[in-house]
């Protein structure tokens, strides 16, 4: 019984101590990821960031966009949601985002477009 009682005493500890919503930006409606296929390996990552790079901040880009270079696959996409062009600053800043946060340099990030939940940048292994 002791036990039980610990367990749920660390339990509801770290539930009210994980907030459970964002007050200063908000939500992003994409699931962001870190998924990619077995070969996603950090020494991907120079391919990815030659990626990058090649995207124009200035430039407005619609869905399917891709930025491939070597064996790193980028691509903007709305799954469906009409073309909804975006910057190419939001895209670099995206994928600038997956690099960083992604130990195995791949994944998939919501772009945070207004009205558009499924819009994304990937960064993905390509043979």
């Amino acid at each position: 019984m002791r036990y039980f009682a610990a367990v749920l005493i660390v339990f509801a500890t770290s539930a009210l101590a994980t907030p459970t919503s964002n007050f200063t930006s908000p939500v992003p409606d994409y699931g962001n990821n870190c998924k990619g296929s077995f070969l996603c390996t950090p020494s991907l990552g120079a391919d990815c960031a030659r990626a990058v790079s090649s995207v124009n901040p200035s430039a407005s880009y619609s869905d399917q966009a891709q930025f491939s270079v070597g064996h790193c696959y980028m691509i903007y996409a709305t799954n469906g949601e009409e073309s909804d062009p975006v910057l190419g600053s939001v895209i670099v800043d995206t994928a600038r985002s997956i690099l960083s946060d992604c130990e195995n340099v791949c994944g998939s990030y919501g772009t945070n477009n207004v009205g558009c939940s499924s819009c994304h940048v990937t960064l993905n292994y390509r043979a």
